[in-house]
């Protein structure tokens, strides 16, 4: 062990070295219960692609410069009032809430999607956390200020009590961004739906068809009522029957809710909502998803007819399918002009199923947009056909 002289220059030697270093190195001379606490790590500066800063521009130019991370620009896009106030930033998740609802709903909201930016945006990928989960395939492509509508739907009847899950939306295809989708919902037991929404599937044009609901009460209000049910749709009509309710012992009560979807219904998909009032004041409103496709009397495929640029001189072919419910017969066509022709079935013979020919002989450069008209003997039934063409000089 030192002796007291050497102990004496060690520690002056040590004070000289803690003045001779700047305080950082100092503390590392220091003995470990002697020094400071390590400071806070700061927030991390590492550039992600959120926000404006790395999104298409908002009606206003690119923007260069590197925004904080905060939340993913496509989150903007489902903001109900983005299209008023574009300069508001996006939230971390976009929140909706189904609230109580009897064990078994199959909850249904519309998102209202908008287009803010400078270029097209379509959904590329759509992923969900729960299979209780569903949502409409959306395949539009949204121009710039354009808006449309993303449905999606949360299955109580899969769960029990609180849950909260999460869709996942990713836009792209030049600028990539996944928006975050939460939704939440209570699923009750002493009210469930059976079944929990009403789905038609497709219709035949001209029909009535009619689904019911099962409504089940077993809580221990023994007055509980459904007082009305509410078809804001003229597409639908609904009735509400009572149709048990138990003694004073055992209490509960049973309900029919029978949905129906009109005859003189517009072709093309259906998504709507019926309300059942109840007499209790923790919900006083009961919802019933209700979807269908009416098919048109006679459709088209495609849809539409779209040349390539034709040289002057030259002609190009498209074959179209039409098709009805029953066998029909093309009477004619209207709208052919500019090098648009249409070629009729040979023999013209009733059949569910007919081919036509479309014909663009271009005798001039330029764009052409007509709407071609078959006219069928299907009640004077026509079917619509939008077509575009371009010609173009050799």
């Amino acid at each position: 062990m030192p002796r007291r002289g050497a102990w004496t220059s060690l520690c002056i030697a040590w004070v000289c070295c803690l003045f001779s270093h700047t305080p950082v190195q100092a503390q590392g001379l220091l003995p470990h219960w002697l020094r400071p606490n390590p400071p806070a790590p700061s927030p991390s500066t590492t550039p992600r692609t959120t926000g404006p800063a790395a999104a298409p521009s908002a009606s206003g130019g690119n923007s260069t410069s590197a925004a904080a991370p905060v939340a993913p620009w496509a989150n903007k896009l489902f903001l109900p009032d983005i299209a008023l106030h574009r300069e508001q930033a996006p939230p971390p998740v976009i929140v909706h809430d189904f609230g109580e609802v009897p064990h078994g709903t199959v909850c249904l909201h519309r998102f209202t999607i908008t287009n803010i930016y400078d270029v097209p945006l379509q959904i590329t990928e759509v992923r969900k956390s729960c299979h209780c989960l569903d949502y409409v395939p959306m395949t539009k492509v949204l121009q710039p200020n354009e808006s449309a509508e993303f449905v999606v739907t949360m299955n109580t009847g899969k769960f029990v009590g609180f849950n909260a899950q999460t869709l996942y939306v990713t836009f792209g295809p030049r600028y990539v961004s996944t928006a975050i989708l939460r939704l939440q919902a209570t699923s009750r037991t002493d009210v469930s739906l059976q079944p929990g929404a009403i789905q038609f599937g497709v219709v035949p044009p001209g029909t009535r068809v009619v689904q019911r609901v099962l409504i089940k009460y077993s809580g221990r209000n023994r007055d509980w009522k459904l007082t009305e049910v509410v078809a804001p749709s003229p597409a639908l009509g609904a009735s509400l029957t009572e149709v048990s309710r138990g003694g004073l012992l055992r209490g509960g009560v049973e309900y029919h809710v029978d949905v129906v979807l009109q005859a003189g219904t517009e072709p093309g998909p259906l998504n709507e909502t019926v309300y059942v009032k109840t007499n209790d004041p923790a919900q006083p409103v009961l919802r019933i998803a209700v979807s269908a496709v009416i098919a048109a009397v006679v459709e088209c495929s495609p849809a539409q007819v779209q040349f390539d640029p034709v040289p002057l001189g030259q002609s190009a072919t498209q074959r179209v399918l039409v098709r009805a419910a029953r066998p029909f017969r093309i009477l004619g066509v209207e709208g052919e002009g500019q090098g648009v022709s249409v070629e009729l079935p040979p023999g013209n013979n009733p059949l569910p199923v007919q081919f036509v020919t479309v014909k663009f002989s271009p005798s001039q450069a330029g764009t052409i947009q007509r709407t071609l008209r078959l006219l069928t003997d299907l009640d004077g039934t026509a079917v619509s056909l939008p077509l575009s063409a371009k010609g173009i000089s050799r």
